[in-house]
């Protein structure tokens, strides 16, 4: 078990280290992925489902090829973002919002994207993948505030959090000895 914990405690380490950063960048690079294939056509899979989707969306102003490579255009300023790390909250902002267009094709077009009910057809899972990215969005926004946002106060004489706090110690305390572990002696 010795190893498991020192195991567990590594991967927990690197996520903590480098976890936010290696998602951002991986969804980065699938959106390049996705996005640059669409200023050639005839190379990306999700081609006419990609044109036929913004031709509707856009009520027919939009249509063919243009409408793929505005797509592949679109994904591919997404996926430099991502992968450079600027501007965190717009490109949240564009990706969300992208992903909504993302999602119109199972309502728009069921017969080329369900099977039968809850069975997706290849292009249906290509756009129910983007739930994953969705989380992801939201995850690499939650942290990247973070940086902003000042340190939180210290909790009050008799507040719960002290009391919290104090029980923890205590517990703490007596489990190791004399000497007391606090958060920033267990970080060092």
């Amino acid at each position: 078990m010795r190893i498991y914990g020192r195991i567990a405690r590594f991967i927990e380490g690197l996520g903590a280290s480098f976890g936010i950063t290696a998602l951002r960048i991986s969804i980065g690079i699938i959106f390049l992925w996705f996005g640059v294939p669409k200023f050639f056509p005839g190379v990306s899979p999700a081609e006419s489902l990609a044109a036929e989707t913004v031709e509707r969306l856009t009520f027919g102003i939009i249509e063919g090829t243009p409408a793929t490579v505005v797509t592949g255009a679109l994904e591919t300023v997404i996926g430099l973002l991502l992968v450079s790390g600027r501007l965190p909250a717009l490109t949240t902002m564009v990706l969300l919002g992208h992903m909504a267009g993302t999602f119109t094709p199972l309502f728009m077009f069921p017969k080329e994207t369900w099977e039968s009910f809850f069975i997706g057809t290849l292009e249906g899972q290509y756009i129910l993948k983007n739930l994953v990215i969705v989380s992801a969005a939201v995850v690499i926004a939650g942290h990247s505030g973070k940086r902003q946002r000042p340190a939180p106060a210290e909790p009050v004489a008799g507040t719960p959090a002290l009391t919290v706090l104090e029980t923890r110690r205590q517990r703490t305390q007596s489990a190791a000895g004399s000497r007391l572990v606090t958060a920033p002696d267990r970080a060092s």
